[in-house]
């Protein structure tokens, strides 16, 4: 089988996921409404009626569930492989282990960025939008912030995002999508950060005034050591 006919499967089997879909759906117009209603609101001059409150309580749990979601959706996707059997019957048609592990990981990877732009940046896009701020919000960071700033900013985030993904995989990889996941990812990233310090340490870098550069490549080390991990973990798994 070709990797790329695995590919498309991969998508196909995420599309199919309903329930995730409409989980995600219902997260979306939620942020969005809730959003918008929050932001047209003055809460610093007066007390706010009982609606009012409601309507805070839901947009606080919109945000709440959006980040659960977006935490436990990669781990969904992940594990859907061990708990249906599907990676033993897989590797049987001829697929490599290591070929479905970059497949997998990149399937996941490309649905749980989808996630994070429909349930974070596209709500928050409407909101600016639909309040007359978009404009402004730009202002207020060409003000504050220079383009280098910016970028520097999105570095971080996204490799400090694909460090947590790869982490996560890996503690997938290792209990077979079990519920204890979730422990042994909180386990390897203290590793991790705890590893850091030490070399930190080592090399006398003050972990308080550490720059960007070096927190951009303990990050990028993270990915590619729990990545290396995760591969030689499934090598020799039994499926």
């Amino acid at each position: 089988m070709k990797l790329w006919n695995v590919f498309r499967m991969e998508i196909f089997k995420n599309l199919q996921d309903r329930a995730n879909l409409f989980i995600m759906l219902v997260l979306m117009c939620l942020n969005i409404i809730g959003g918008i209603i929050i932001s047209n609101q003055n809460w610093w001059f007066r007390e706010p009626n009982g609606l009012e409150i409601m309507m805070i309580w839901l947009f606080v749990f919109s945000v709440l569930g959006t980040a659960a979601f977006l935490f436990i959706y990669p781990y969904q996707m992940a594990r859907t492989d061990y708990k249906n059997k599907v990676m033993s019957l897989m590797i049987a048609s001829g697929v490599s282990r290591v070929q479905y592990y970059f497949v997998k990981i990149g399937a996941t990877l490309l649905f749980s960025f989808l996630s994070v732009i429909f349930l974070v940046i596209l709500p928050l896009l409407i909101i600016l939008i639909v309040n007359g701020e978009f404009a402004t919000a730009f202002e207020f960071a060409d003000f504050y912030l220079e383009i280098s700033d910016i970028g520097v900013i999105l570095v971080l985030v996204i490799t400090g995002w694909l460090s947590s993904f790869s982490t996560l995989m890996t503690a997938v990889i290792i209990t077979k999508g079990k519920g204890i996941t979730f422990f042994v990812f909180f386990g390897l990233s203290i590793a991790a950060s705890q590893l850091a310090i030490i070399i930190q340490g080592i090399l006398g870098i003050n972990r308080w005034q550490a720059n960007n550069a070096a927190t951009v490549i303990q990050y990028l080390v993270t990915m590619v050591v729990m990545g290396l991990i995760g591969i030689l973990i499934l090598r020799k798994q039994d499926l």
